[in-house]
């Protein structure tokens, strides 16, 4: 692939994946915890027909998997207060919230001066309010919440889970957003200048959260799932970018569950939090950079200084 702004952070590992590898591999070994044990999955959006269809593929992992479908819109404060009010009387707390793309930015035009201006404030009111900060303000609360503490579904359950949550009451929850190495495009057949800019904001953003809440027991992390011919990628893709289109969806799923795997399981990924990852890196050989990455404060937004 031509250099059109990522090819720095593309060199500096050696492993790239467009499948998941066998160790972190959800589809085919059993999840870390929560994932595969006795916690439920929530899962909401506005079209519910697709989460059907996601319900029935965990079904076939896990027919014992407690899923719980639930309608919202990420565009009303409302609706996601009531999300969360729901999630509160059902389970009463949340242990890890993905945040997934809600919008592919429309049609690409990579000469600003012929993009559309209303464009630009419906993208970022779908980068930043309606996709993140709705969900933050009225989710994170419920991340905050002690894991030691049962949930009512787990009461009434009264299931033999008491072993697994004895040995993570100390483990950190986990905030993942779906983002982009669009952040770094400046050019090429994709640099489309609203959406890479509202991505750059949305990294701006998890930085501060990481700040706000890391320090409460809150990983948070910026994901990017890799180039996959998604339904909203085929919409708006451009024919030159397509052959680059080939990277499995379930490859984002198994990294986002190897990065919420927490202690007897794998270790915490705390010093990942409020930086930007990619699902199509190898995870041992980014674990084998923990020390550079932390000493160099990397994977972060900075200002280059002579």
């Amino acid at each position: 692939m031509p250099d059109w702004g990522t090819q720095a952070i593309s060199q500096a590992f050696k492993t790239s994946h467009s499948h998941p590898p066998p160790h972190p591999r959800p589809l085919q070994n059993h999840p870390p915890h929560p994932l595969n044990r006795l916690h439920p999955l929530i899962l909401t959006s506005r079209r519910i027909s697709g989460l059907q269809e996601t319900t029935a593929a965990c079904k076939a992992i896990n027919p014992n998997l407690h899923i719980e479908i639930i309608g919202s819109d990420t565009t009303s404060a409302e609706s996601i207060s009531s999300l969360a009010e729901k999630i509160t009387s059902i389970f009463g707390r949340l242990d890890i919230v993905v945040v997934n793309s809600g919008s592919s930015g429309g049609p690409v035009v990579t000469d600003i001066t012929q993009t559309d201006p209303t464009h630009i404030p419906q993208r970022y009111e779908c980068e930043l309010h309606r996709n993140v900060l709705l969900r933050q303000i009225y989710l994170i609360p419920l991340l905050l919440l002690p894991s030691s503490s049962p949930s009512q579904q787990e009461q009434e359950n009264d299931l033999d889970s008491n072993k697994h949550q004895t040995q993570n009451e100390a483990a950190k929850k986990s905030f993942i957003m779906t983002s982009s190495l669009a952040t770094l495009l400046l050019r090429g057949p994709i640099a489309n200048t609203q959406y890479c800019v509202s991505k750059c904001a949305q990294l701006k953003l998890l930085e501060h959260i990481h700040e706000q809440f890391f320090p409460r027991g809150i990983n948070c992390f910026a994901v990017h799932p890799g180039a996959v011919l998604s339904e909203m990628a085929d919409e708006t893709t451009p024919d030159e970018f397509r052959p680059y289109l080939t990277d499995s969806p379930d490859l984002c799923g198994a990294f986002c569950v190897w990065l919420s795997s927490q202690k007897g399981e794998g270790r915490d990924k705390g010093w990942l939090s409020g930086r930007l990852v990619n699902a199509k890196w190898d995870v041992d050989e980014l674990e084998g950079m923990k020390e550079e990455i932390v000493e160099k404060d990397a994977l972060k937004l900075r200002l280059s200084l002579p």
